[in-house]
């Protein structure tokens, strides 16, 4: 999915393709979605997103091939 996001994405819970919150959107810049991990965030899901490993930080920026689709609630990923 390639979108143009904009703030009114920011607060939306970001779910993983089971309905797993993995946190919340957090800030757009330059139409891009930058997320807050939540603390129940599955591991294998952020390592998937490339967000494990040495790079340790609480907001990640959410690439657009990663989302699936969007709701008024919502940003479901594809993994």
């Amino acid at each position: 999915m390639v979108a143009q996001f904009s703030d009114k994405h920011i607060g939306k819970k970001v779910v993983d393709q089971n309905g797993v919150e993995v946190g919340t959107v957090n800030d757009v810049q330059n139409g891009d979605l930058y997320v807050e991990v939540g603390p129940d965030a599955d591991a294998e899901t952020l390592s998937e997103l490339k967000w494990d490993g040495t790079v340790n930080r609480q907001v990640h920026h959410l690439r657009d091939r990663y989302v699936s689709n969007i709701t008024d609630a919502t940003v479901r990923l594809n993994v």
